[in-house]
This record gives C-alpha cells, sequence and structure tokens, in this order.
C-alpha cells in the first residue's frame, strides 16, 4: 500500500516554521562571523617563530582543578609566611627544591586536618600542578620519586594516616530507598522554605537510585572560587583581542598571535551543568505486545565526571512503576506540569499528559518543551530573598549539590539509619544491581567507566559478599533473600533514633568544651576592664571573639550529638539483651500529623497504595497523585509551622483549607502578616497566623518582607480582597498607609 501524503500544514504552522527557520540561520551566521580571521602569511611565519622560542604551553586545566589549585596556593602563602623568608611567594616557588616540597607537605600534615594518606599525597599532586603554573615547567620525576618515599616512609606513620576507603562502603538497595521516601514524604517534620523542594528531593532519590549517576549530573556540583582572588591571581581571566599587561606587551601585532591563542575565553555553555529540560525526552510510545500507547522517559546524562576532556553521554529509559512511590517519570510530569513547560497548549495538566495518544500510523509521539525552558534546571532552588531578576541563569539556579547533600543526611539520620546515607551509595546500589543482571560492558557503560581500569572492582564492588559461600559449600539450599538483606546498607536502623537525640537533662550534666571556657575568660577579662571605646583594639577582639565562641560551641554540640548517636547503636543491642524477661518497652510509631492537606493525601496514596490494581484504577491513581504532586510544588513550608502544629493524633489528618465562611477578612488582626496572609504557596494554617505579639509580627515583616518590597518594580497588595483591584504603591510607605486605613494592621514606619 502506497505511503499516505502527510496532511497539509496550515498557515500559521507554516509562518512558525519561517520564523524557526529564519532564526536558526541568524544564529548560523552569527556563529560564523565570530570565528577569528584567517592568519596571512607573515603571521603564520611569527607565530611559527613563537612557538619555537616557546618551552612550556599552560596546560587545560579543568575548572574545578583550577579551585583546587587555588586552594593549595592559599595553604602555600601560610607555608610561606610561617617559614618567614622575606620574599614573596612566587619568588619562593620558583626557587623551591626537593626539600622545601618535604617539608612543605609535612606542614600540611602537621597543620590540617588530614586522616588519609590519599588526601595528602593529594594535596601533593596539587603542589605539582601549581610549581608547573607558576614556574613554566615540570617538577623533576625523581624528586617526586623522592617525596614519595618520603611520605610513605615517614609521614603515614609519624601522623597515624589510615589507608583510603578504611570505614566500610556503604551499598543501598530498594528497601532503603522505599524508608527515605516513606519518610520525605510521610513522617519528615523538617522546614523546606523552597516551593516544590520536598518533591524535588523525592525525585532525586529516584534519580540517583535507578541511574547510579552522580549528583553532579542532576543538581549543581560546581564548586566556588573563594573571594581572596588567589585564583584571578593564578589563572587571570582575559577575552580574545584584549591588550595585555604593560610589562608583557609585545612589540608588534604579529608577536600577540600565541598570546591571544591562549588567553582567550571559552563560551559560555548558555545552561547550568545540571539536569536540564533538554536532556529530558517524554514520549508516548506504542507497546510492541499489547498494543497499549504508554508514557516513557529518556534522560541523557552529559555532565558526568570528566566530561570536558572524555564524553560520555549516556541515555538512561524509564517507564511508569506499579508502585507509586517509586515512579519517577510521574515526579517529572508533576514537575513539568507544575512550570508550564509543555510547549503543547493542551497539556496544562497532569491528566491530559498521562492521557495523549499516538495518531495512528505513528508509534511515538513525543511531547516537546517549550523553547525558553530547554535549558532551565529541573531540579532548581528557591530563594525568596530575589524577588526580580533580568537574567534567567540567575532566576532559573540549579538546587545547589550542598543542599541536597545535607537534606539526605539530615532526613536518613532522622529516619533512624546508624550512618548517614550518602549519593555515593545510591550509586554503589545501582551499579551492584547492574552487576551480574547486565553484561560488564553494559555495567561499565552505565556508570561511565572506562572498562580497561577495573573501576567497578576496586571502588563499587560491595565488599560485603552477597554469595552464600558456606551452603554452597555444603551443598545445602542457600539463604539469597537473607544475604541480600545482610549485604546492603539499613540493616542496623532502628526507628527510634534520630539526628538530634541527646536528652535535654544530659547537656546540663555534659562538661563544656575547655577551649570554649579559656575564650569565655579572655573575653570577660576585656569586658571587666574600666574604659571601652568603640573601634578599640579591645572591642574588636571581644567581637572576635564572640564569634569564635559560638562557633566553637557548635561545634562541640554537633560533635556531642554524634557521639551520643555512636554510643546508642553500640550499646542498645546489649541493652536489649539484658532487659530478656522484662517488660518490654512498647514502641509507638510516629503520629503522622501534616499541616499541608495535600502532602497528607499524597502520603496516603503513596504509602498504603493497595496491591491489586487494575490497570485503570492504577492510572487513575497515578494522575491523583501527580496531581497532588504539582500542588505541592507551589507550597512552601515555613517554620511557622512549628507553632500552629495541633497535638499529634495516631491517624492522617487532613486539615481543611478554610474555616468560617470568610478565612480572609478585608479587616485584619493586628498580629497578622498584611503580606503572608496573601501568599498562596503557605497552608492555611501559615496564612492567618498570629503572633504573639503585634511587636513580633513588625519583626517578621521587617526581616522578610520590607526588603524584597523595596526592590519591586510594581508594589501591589497581594490580600485575597485587593488582588482584584490590582493597587499600586508608590513607596513602601504607601504600602503600610493602605495596610493600616484598609486592613487595620499598623507597620513601623
Amino acid at each position: 500500500m502506497p505511503a499516505r501524503r502527510p496532511p497539509q500544514p496550515l498557515a500559521d504552522r507554516n509562518a512558525d516554521f519561517i520564523r524557526r527557520f529564519t532564526a536558526k540561520q541568524q544564529k548560523a551566521e552569527e556563529r560564523i562571523a565570530k570565528r577569528p580571521a584567517a592568519l596571512t602569511a607573515e603571521q603564520r611565519a611569527a607565530l611559527r617563530k613563537q612557538l619555537g622560542h616557546t618551552e612550556f604551553l599552560p596546560p587545560d586545566y579543568a575548572d574545578k582543578t583550577k579551585i583546587n589549585i587555588a586552594g593549595i596556593l592559599r595553604k602555600w602563602m601560610r607555608y610561606c609566611k610561617f617559614i618567614n623568608l622575606g620574599e614573596p611567594w612566587r619568588t619562593v616557588i620558583k626557587n623551591a627544591d626537593r626539600a622545601m616540597a618535604m617539608d612543605f607537605l609535612e606542614y600540611l600534615c602537621q597543620t590540617c586536618r588530614i586522616k588519609s594518606w590519599g588526601a595528602s599525597w593529594q594535596y601533593f599532586r596539587q603542589y605539582k600542578q601549581l610549581y608547573a603554573s607558576v614556574t613554566g615547567r615540570y617538577m623533576d620525576r625523581n624528586d617526586s620519586r623522592e617525596v614519595k618515599k618520603f611520605h610513605d616512609a615517614i609521614l603515614v606513620s609519624r601522623y597515624g594516616l589510615q589507608p583510603p576507603c578504611t570505614l566500610g562502603k556503604d551499598v543501598a538497595n530498594a528497601n532503603t530507598l522505599l524508608v527515605l521516601q516513606t519518610f520525605n514524604i510521610q513522617y519528615d517534620t523538617g522546614i523546606f522554605s523552597w516551593e516544590g523542594h520536598r518533591v524535588q528531593l523525592s525525585g532525586c532519590y529516584l534519580g540517583l537510585a535507578f541511574t547510579g549517576a552522580r549528583p553532579a549530573e542532576f543538581v549543581d556540583g560546581e564548586r566556588k572560587s573563594g573571594k581572596d582572588g588567589c585564583l584571578e591571581e593564578l589563572f587571570p581571566r582575559r577575552s580574545a583581542g584584549s591588550p595585555p599587561c604593560e610589562e608583557d606587551k609585545a612589540p608588534d601585532e604579529h608577536s600577540r598571535l600565541l598570546e591571544e591563542m591562549i588567553s582567550q575565553e571559552c563560551e559560555s555553555r548558555g545552561r547550568p551543568k545540571a539536569l536540564c529540560y533538554e536532556d529530558i525526552l517524554l514520549m508516548v510510545v506504542r507497546h510492541p505486545e499489547t498494543g497499549e500507547d504508554n508514557l516513557a522517559m529518556s534522560i541523557k546524562f552529559v555532565h558526568h565526571k570528566g566530561a570536558d576532556n572524555k564524553p560520555k553521554p549516556t541515555i538512561f529509559f524509564f517507564t511508569p512503576t506499579r508502585r507509586l512511590i517509586f515512579c519517577f517519570v510521574s515526579v517529572i510530569v508533576s514537575l513539568a506540569v507544575h512550570d508550564s513547560a509543555f510547549a503543547a497548549s493542551k497539556l496544562t495538566s497532569v491528566r491530559a499528559v498521562f492521557q495523549a495518544r499516538n495518531r495512528r500510523p505513528v508509534k511515538c509521539t513525543p511531547l516537546r518543551w517549550k523553547e525558553e525552558w530547554l535549558k532551565r534546571p529541573v531540579f532548581r532552588r528557591y530563594d525568596d530573598s530575589v524577588v526580580e531578576e533580568e537574567s534567567d541563569e540567575l532566576k532559573y539556579r540549579p538546587l545547589p549539590y550542598q543542599r541536597l547533600y545535607a537534606d539526605m543526611e539530615r532526613q536518613s539520620l532522622d529516619a533512624g539509619e546508624e550512618k548517614a546515607i550518602e549519593p555515593k551509595a545510591w550509586r554503589r546500589g545501582a551499579a551492584n544491581a547492574a552487576n551480574g543482571n547486565a553484561s560488564d560492558a553494559e555495567r561499565d557503560q552505565m556508570l561511565r567507566h572506562d572498562p580497561k581500569f577495573a573501576t567497578f572492582n576496586s571502588a563499587y564492588l560491595n565488599e560485603k559478599v552477597g554469595f552464600h559461600l558456606q551452603n554452597a559449600f555444603l551443598d545445602e539450599p542457600t539463604e539469597d533473600s537473607l544475604l541480600a538483606m545482610l549485604s546492603h546498607i539499613g540493616l542496623m536502623r532502628d526507628p527510634r533514633a534520630s539526628k538530634d537525640m541527646v536528652p535535654d537533662e544530659l547537656w546540663e550534666l555534659i562538661p563544656p568544651d575547655p577551649r570554649v571556657a579559656a575564650l569565655k575568660a579572655e573575653r570577660a577579662q576585656l569586658k571587666g576592664g574600666q574604659y571601652r571605646i568603640k573601634g578599640t583594639e579591645n572591642e574588636d577582639r571581644i567581637r572576635e571573639l564572640t564569634k569564635l565562641i559560638a562557633t566553637k560551641e557548635a561545634q562541640w554540640k554537633k560533635a556531642t550529638r554524634r557521639s551520643y548517636r555512636e554510643d546508642y547503636f553500640y550499646n542498645r543491642p546489649t541493652w536489649d539483651i539484658e532487659a530478656y524477661g522484662q517488660e518490654e518497652e512498647e514502641y509507638i510509631e510516629p503520629a503522622i500529623d501534616l499541616q499541608i492537606p495535600e502532602r497528607a493525601q499524597l502520603a496516603e496514596i503513596l504509602c498504603n497504595q493497595p496491591d491489586n490494581l487494575s490497570s485503570t484504577e492504577l492510572l487513575d491513581l497515578r494522575i491523583q497523585a501527580a496531581e497532588l504532586m504539582v500542588v505541592l510544588c507551589g507550597k512552601r513550608e515555613t517554620v511557622k509551622q512549628n507553632h500552629i502544629r495541633r497535638r499529634a493524633r495516631a491517624d492522617v489528618t487532613v486539615k481543611e483549607e478554610s474555616i468560617g465562611p470568610d478565612p480572609f477578612p478585608l479587616l485584619m488582626d493586628r498580629r497578622q502578616c498584611p503580606r503572608c496572609i496573601g501568599d498562596e504557596t503557605l497552608s492555611h494554617g501559615e496564612r492567618t497566623f498570629k503572633y504573639c505579639r503585634p511587636a513580633v509580627m513588625y519583626d517578621h515583616f521587617d526581616r522578610k518582607h520590607a526588603q524584597q518590597l523595596g526592590c519591586v518594580k510594581r508594589m501591589l497588595c497581594n490580600h485575597p480582597k485587593c488582588k482584584e483591584e490590582a493597587l499600586e504603591f508608590k513607596h513602601l510607605n504607601h504600602f503600610k498607609n493602605h495596610v493600616e486605613r484598609v486592613h487595620g494592621v499598623k507597620l513601623r514606619a
């Protein structure tokens, strides 16, 4: 049968094609125009002459490598100040020999908190990179070998440096993922002030567990360079064509060719190094066996470790899971619907996305994204201090890795894990799940490993042998399920434990830190003087001591909490064994009292999902869960949640959004915030919250809202009764006058 002719495009489709084609051609012309002009024969002769006299070309270090070199430069500057040679650090490193390298390495082991000999040797490797960047020559190989002997024979034993990876390699599995997902949705009482951060955190957990990717492939893992100028001093940024410094200025144009080639900057990527919408392909595919249209998703990971030098883009495919709490596709769909990122105008709801079908004879229909959303990150941070941003790069900032790491650590400890779960535990779990089920080539492809280095066997293979060798040797049935449980993290989990479990009465008995006591004594001595004048050395020293005391006390409390948890997990089994025969302590499940109604409904669906659901019932439940995720993405959890939380009950409490005929009256209480009452991202209890005194509300308004209102271009009242009128104010005092006159709330002038 001859192929059917495609339908004739409409007039608007032709106009869109012409617009896209013209924009594409314009970008191509701009790219060609940016290319450097061709060199003449005279310029090439001058370039060859320069290259012949050049003995050292600066290496093309990655951004993180440059930051590491800048970090070792700070330590080198402190070392030069300590040895007091009276020369600049550049002169010292240019004249440095093997003995100074050994002495610097010993200084690092003494002053830095180094526990592993792998870390100390990594510092020396960074020192060699610093040496090459400053002097223009590599360190002598024989000298490097002698430093290696000095390090292994003397420094390792002198400072008790332990071998790397001696604390064990935690490997996560599906049970650990279920515990963390359930705690995140149902039991966690932590505060997330960013919109949709809880849903994003759930998506990060699923993505890390199902792909074995590094966290920096999902969120922003870029490191900061510091504000001391070390990075700029080592690697000055100067675009091609800019004039060089006076002392390096070449006599003619031909002699500047090589310098401009070396100093030119790379163009910006135009997107963050994180998972963006252009990396995700959501599509409706027809199942080859059942013939049903199902939603599928593919994610292309391009920002893996070493992608700047050896790119290995890898594409993973995902389908909806029967267990909704593990459905990564539903999380991505809910985030995309909340962002309004679909190009099709009809895909404005979760139900429309899941009910999309192919039109015959097409077997796959991709769901395209809007052009402005292609280079925006999926997992983003929300900063309520930023009101308006001109640049999308600043407005749509990706979720930082530090926040993901801190939230995962807190939630895993509060869930009762003995040790905090690190992101690499999911990577090891995915690698070990693929090992044996997939070929070695596929396993290395998923992990982006080079097969010739056997990285999996040395770093990712579970150190706990999952094969029941004893029963295999005795020719008895093997306990595979028991071995699977014993060889993964979460075996020692105790639901009674939490991150901060030190009793209040114990804090009074714990002796204070002697270092803090000495600092407090010094501060008291300075405060006890008869004459104190602001700006003097004593006043500055008192401020410095106050900050130092606060830092030391925080470190002391953190170490105390960590020691108490370690002591609890070590001695709890002994206490339980000795308590045999006595009345067993009854364990009460933690009460579920969720302030946001949508989160309570979502927890009921995900954590209490029936097993015997038909395909239609499962689809309806999936759509309902994803719709609740969309609403939850628009909510924020604030500190006030702790104050308005009612008495906990054993069952799931779903609070109503409205109380009474008019939940938001025009005339407000003096203790209510005039900005929070119109913030739809907050729950009803937080919007109508009443502070204990008007002065406390004034402090909250000045701290949270006053600065934002002073930065906006259009100052409006967001009260539900005033939104329709769109009243615009000239300045902050004008807004405060309106609040006092209309809403009956007087604010500070």
